[in-house]
Order: C-alpha cells, then structure tokens, then sequence
C-alpha cells in the first residue's frame, strides 16, 4: 500500500502569512474581472495578467521620469542623489538598486557617469521604484499632480507583481528549508529574504516582458537565500563562503562530519560541478583549510582545527600534517626576529615594514 503523506506543520505566523497571501491574490484577480474557473485556463490568464502588470509598471515609469525632468528642480534632485552615493555611502556600486538597467549597462556607462558626476547623461538612464521613491521623497514643495497620479500607478503595478508571485517566494522558502540543515533561519525569515529577492527581481527587469521574468526572480530569491543561510560573524570572500556552503550541504544531505571525508566529498562535488560547465575554485580544498573555514564561520569553539592550543571535532582524528613542536618553534623564532627587528635603525624598520613585515 501507498505510504501516506505527512502533513507538515509549521510555525502559527506561516499560516497568517499565507491566508493573507490568498486574500490579497484574490483581491487582485477580482479586480480585473476574476479568474477563470476552468483550471486548464488559469494558467494561461494569470501569465496575460503578469505579463499586462509587467508592460504596465515599466511604462509608468517611464512616462513619470519623462514628467519629472521637464522641471527644473529635476536637476538638483539628480545632484542629491549623487552625494547621497559618492559622499554618503561612499560607493558607487549602492546606485545599482536604483536603475533598471543591466549590469554591463551599470559597469560601462553609469558608473563614469557617477565617478565625474554628469547628470546630463544620468538622465537618459531607466529609473525604476528605488529611484522614483527617492525623487518624490526629495522634492520641494508640492509634488506635481502629474506625477503624483504616475507615482501611484508604479506603486500599485509593482505591489500587484509583488503580491501575485508571492506564492512562487513561499513555494522556494519552502524547498530551501526542507533541503538545507537547520540553522540560524526560519522558515518566516526565509520567506522574507525570497520577497526580498522577489521584489529586486521586479526591480530589475529590463526588456520587454517573457516568460523568463519569473526565471529572473527565482534567481534573486536563492541567491538570496544562499547569501543568507552562508551569513557569519566574520567576512568571507565569495569564493570561501561557496565552499562553506558546499561543506554545509554535504554534511546536512550525507551525514558527513570528519573532516577529512568532508574535505574530499567537498572537492569531488567541485570537480562534478566542473564536468557540468559550472565555475569552480582555482585549487583544490585542502583539510586544514576547510576546518579553518569551518571554525572561522561557527560561533562555538567545537569547530576548532587541531593545534598546541586545543583541538575541535573536524580534526579530533589525528593529522599527520600537523606537527604541534613545529609550530611552537616556528612560533617562537618569529617572536624573538620581531623583538631584535624592533630595535633596528628607523630606516631599517621602515624598510621591513614596505616589505609586509609588522614589527
């Protein structure tokens, strides 16, 4: 007989969530007339609908940038703009969320435009609902009723998209969550970073409307996801927080946990990834290098690399590639070179310092 399939259970405020969800999927399809009852066409309708809510936020955008450049105060919008960039956030790269345009767009042509402040070429990019919030927020005096009445048909487009593809937000929430061991994330904290990622990929369309549109907010969501779950209290380049995640898929799917069979199930998924087309790390992972990730990303001591200080459960089996004596040695006789280095000449210690040496 069939095996019968659990019903899972899940936080109170899920269900809020959802019911809420429904109702305002609803609301949005009563609307424009209602959903078609025959599920064979539901589909279909719902992809028009999307695809006429996606025509409509993109030309209300443009039309409310049209409007709000024939006023002059246009301009010194612009400039506020620019120092809230260059001055307060001290980073170019914090204007992408503002534009609807495509990274190369970005990288090629906005950014020189920022670095030597043109306006006048700013102007001609696609603006989307980051950008035409900020301008409205910055304005002086009454906001023209033109593009008042634009503004709110942005809003209103971009909240139904939003609102709509929810489910598709819960329904990745939702694998991430039964894929990846547990950790600092909730299923609700999870569903919140996918809207995060959804609402960015509405934001960033660019083009005319496909199919691919929801392909390109998935894309937001798990990334987002795996920016999130990968999160520690230290910095991590891209590169080592990829392999952090590997490690930690491996470990929560396989039940692995020596590290020296983590180690080479971590490089062998690398290598499979490879022979599929996907980039991978330069050089392979090596055991002390992936316990090393793996102490500097726990928030408890128990994932310590062993060594003459203490020793962690990734390396409780023995090493033959530590040597506790070495590394006292080692230790010792860069302790005694910095103290003789530190009563050098100033001109001597200045030139170990070029050289990288801290004394």
């Amino acid at each position: 007989m069939p095996k019968k399939k659990v019903q899972e259970r899940f936080d109170p405020s899920f269900y809020v969530l959802v019911a809420e969800v429904t109702a305002a999927i609803k609301r949005n399809e009563d609307a424009v007339g209602g959903a078609p009852k025959n599920q064979k066409d539901l589909g279909a309708w719902r992809s028009a609908q999307q695809k006429l809510q996606v025509e409509e936020l993109l030309d209300a955008e443009i039309k409310f940038k049209e409007t709000v450049l024939k006023y002059r105060q246009a301009t010194e919008i612009y400039k506020k703009f620019l120092q809230k960039i260059c001055i307060q956030n001290k980073n170019i790269l914090s204007a992408r969320p503002y534009f609807r345009e495509t990274a190369v767009s970005f990288s090629k042509k906005i950014t020189p435009a920022i670095k030597v402040s043109n306006i006048e070429v700013l102007k001609t990019f696609d603006i989307n609902y980051q950008l035409i919030q900020f301008i409205r927020n910055a304005w002086l005096g009454p906001f023209p009723k033109r593009a008042e009445q634009l503004y709110q048909r942005v809003h209103k487009a971009r909240t139904i998209l939003i609102e709509n593809n929810m489910p598709l937000a819960i329904n990745r929430a939702k694998l991430f969550y039964r894929k990846t061991p547990q950790s600092h994330l909730t299923l609700i904290d999870m569903i919140g970073i996918c809207g995060m990622g959804l609402a960015a990929g509405v934001d960033k369309w660019c083009g005319p409307y496909s199919p691919v549109f929801r392909s390109v907010c998935i894309g937001r969501m798990v990334g987002n996801l795996i920016d999130s779950y990968s999160e520690t209290m230290l910095h991590f380049y891209p590169s080592d927080k990829r392999i952090l995640y590997k490690a930690h898929t491996i470990r929560g799917r396989r039940g692995i946990d020596e590290i020296h069979a983590l180690t080479d199930a971590v490089n062998q998924s690398f290598r499979d990834d490879e022979a599929e087309g996907k980039s991978i790390p330069k050089n392979e992972v090596t055991v002390s290098e992936l316990s090393a990730l793996m102490y500097a990303a726990s928030t408890v001591s128990a994932d310590a690399t062993v060594d003459d200080e203490g020793f962690g459960v990734y390396t409780y089996t023995e090493d033959p590639a530590q040597d506790t004596e070495a590394n006292y040695i080692a230790r010792e006789t860069t302790a005694q070179m910095l103290s003789l280095a530190s009563k050098l000449p100033i001109l001597h210690r200045k030139i170990l310092k070029l050289k990288g040496i801290k004394i």
